[in-house]
């Protein structure tokens, strides 16, 4: 993936509200079916309208991965593994989003880019299964303003926290459907067998009549086992 800038910030008056920036999030979100293709045209959004980095990590089994960037960011085609001991992954696993407005709050964290940006907000992902009721951790958006160091305003970080359930939201109902195809191919599993073993014990009976209509001729159990033969073909 190639690197992106931003050739120019729209000016304060040019900048739509936050409420019609939300509005065309639902939108995209709620039109597309490939939520890979959401997340970038939101994180482009993002970028644009705040004039800042954005980038959004998931969780890919035991690993949180950065896979999707906006803004002047080199983004390797496989992704940037986030390191474990780093202000991302905490507040991922403490499911609390964070603004970080100075540079000395994360510095016992280790960095995962190659510039460290100190400043920056956090936003975790998750959504709450509805089976389960358990709260499935997905990942996280984060947003930052690059070397220029500039912090994220109280108002720009109650828009991101809702940007960023509008993403988990998108994210969380693919994994949804994942889960559901599963349990649906379980279950046709579980037929496939139940109907194959049925079908065994049908031919077992089947060939038992057989022999007990041969062993048996015109008696009574022989009528019998006649019977039984016809039901089970």
């Amino acid at each position: 993936m190639s690197k992106t800038s931003i050739k120019k910030t729209r000016t304060e008056k040019d900048k739509p509200g936050p409420l019609r920036d939300i509005l065309d999030t639902v939108v995209v979100l709620s039109a597309s079916e490939i939520p890979e293709k959401a997340i970038e045209t939101v994180l482009t959004g993002l970028s644009g309208r705040l004039g800042k980095r954005a980038r959004c990590a998931l969780l890919e089994g035991k690993d949180l991965n950065l896979r999707f960037w906006a803004g002047e960011h080199t983004c390797p085609i496989g992704g940037v593994k986030i390191r474990e001991n780093s202000i991302v992954w905490d507040a991922v696993k403490k499911g609390i989003p964070i603004n970080l407005t100075d540079g000395h709050q994360s510095d016992h964290f280790e960095h995962t880019l190659g510039d460290p940006i100190n400043v920056k907000s956090i936003i975790p992902l998750s959504y709450d299964d509805p089976l389960t009721k358990q709260q499935m951790k997905l990942g996280a958006l984060i947003v930052d303003s690059g070397k220029e160091g500039v912090p994220i305003s109280d108002e720009d970080f109650e828009y991101l926290q809702v940007i960023g359930q509008l993403i988990s939201a998108i994210v969380g109902r693919k994994a949804l459907i994942e889960q559901l195809m599963q349990s649906c191919r379980r279950q046709e599993a579980i037929l496939m067998e139940a109907a194959h073993n049925f079908r065994n014990d049908i031919l077992i009976i089947g060939g038992f009549s057989r022999r007990i209509t041969k062993l048996a001729k015109n008696t009574e159990i022989a009528k019998i086992a006649l019977d039984l033969q016809e039901e089970v073909r």
